[in-house]
């Protein structure tokens, strides 16, 4: 038997030396292309890998100045089953446009889903305040997302069919909620509300609402301190732990 484990040992050492050696090849044929149909192309072959080397270059491809590109990078890191790939599909939806946005959204529904986790559609942060700059509104979709994934989350696609979705739901016994998540005024001049809707997914049956209330800081200090802090108290109550 002792020969055997050797050998299979040997195989592993070999086959983890090709696999890198070849996402080293696509990864120079990526930085170097000229051609972003010949990027994408590259980017997609660097999923197939199945490799968690190919995350790093995949990620600096969700960057690249082609759109094109860009949503060729979302699919291949959804091909990827890492955490790694996750964490940088859910960062890249901070500033991503429409397209790319859909890409990553689809990319990070699309992924393995564990039976019985959270599978989230969430709607864009509302602005009730009417004076907060776009990037503390940014800020708290981020911090949602990024709590959110804290739960070992999955995201709907942002227009996904609602037929899909049960299909989905029904087969891996999901728990699917809609987020509605709104930055209100505070009951003082400097405070802040964040006032969060929870419905069933896809039927939307208003499942409770939660807020919270802050003052005495910056805006962008409290919105950090709030966002998590609805979420936990939905979580808790709807029993997502």
């Amino acid at each position: 038997m002792r020969p055997l484990v050797l050998l299979t040992a040997c195989l592993s050492v070999v086959a983890l030396a090709e696999e890198d050696a070849r996402v080293s090849f696509l990864s120079k044929q990526l930085s170097s292309a000229k051609d972003a149909r010949l990027r994408a192309q590259t980017v997609l072959l660097l999923g197939q890998t199945g490799s968690d080397a190919a995350v790093t270059p995949l990620c600096e491809a969700l960057k690249d100045a082609d759109s094109v590109v860009r949503t060729a990078a979302a699919s291949a890191l959804g091909e990827l089953r890492s955490e790694p790939a996750r964490t940088c599909l859910t960062a890249a939806l901070e500033g991503a446009d429409v397209k790319v946005r859909a890409a990553l959204e689809k990319a990070l529904a699309q992924r393995a889903v564990q039976s019985g986790s959270l599978y989230v559609q969430v709607e864009p942060v509302q602005d009730k305040v009417g004076s907060l700059p776009d990037e503390l509104v940014e800020l708290a979709d981020r911090l949602m997302r990024e709590k959110l994934a804290a739960y070992n989350a999955s995201f709907a696609p942002a227009e996904e069919d609602k037929k899909s979705a049960a299909s989905l739901i029904r087969v891996k016994k999901l728990k699917g909620y809609q987020l509605r998540m709104q930055l209100l005024p505070g009951s003082t001049e400097k405070g802040l509300k964040v006032e969060m809707l929870v419905m069933s997914y896809p039927e939307q049956a208003l499942k409770g609402s939660w807020n919270v209330k802050a003052a005495g800081g910056k805006p962008e200090s409290l919105i950090k301190a709030m966002v998590p802090r609805v979420l936990d108290d939905a979580a808790s109550d709807l029993e997502w732990k």
